[in-house]
């Protein structure tokens, strides 16, 4: 999220980190050896677009329930490789049934 003051830096959340040798200067994702020598296949589905850097409002893991369901959701849904069941995030407030209710899965 824009706001994270857990993870250090923030930039890390997307595969940026720091320079080596220092703590001063982040480099972004696609300077990282682990994009441009491919480690992990980040730089093949990027350049496939197949990844998507979003920016949400918020801190560490406090995304919106409208966020989620704009940019997490659609991922959980089946895609036309591997259908899956329609998927709907949301918390229940505390006070009405005492716990959180974290996603509503069904047909």
């Amino acid at each position: 999220n824009a706001n994270d003051t857990v993870i250090k830096p923030k930039e890390s959340s997307w595969f940026g980190y720091y320079a080596d040798g220092g703590f001063g200067t982040i480099l972004q994702p696609q300077e990282t050896k682990l994009y441009t020598e491919d480690w992990i296949g980040l730089k093949t589905l990027d350049k496939a677009g197949r990844v998507k850097f979003i920016k949400a409002a918020g801190a560490h893991i406090d995304m919106s329930d409208a966020d989620i369901n704009k940019y997490v959701v659609p991922y959980l849904r089946g895609s036309r490789h591997r259908p899956r069941p329609d998927v709907h995030y949301s918390v229940a407030a505390e006070e009405s049934t005492g716990s959180e209710e974290v996603a509503t899965i069904g047909n």
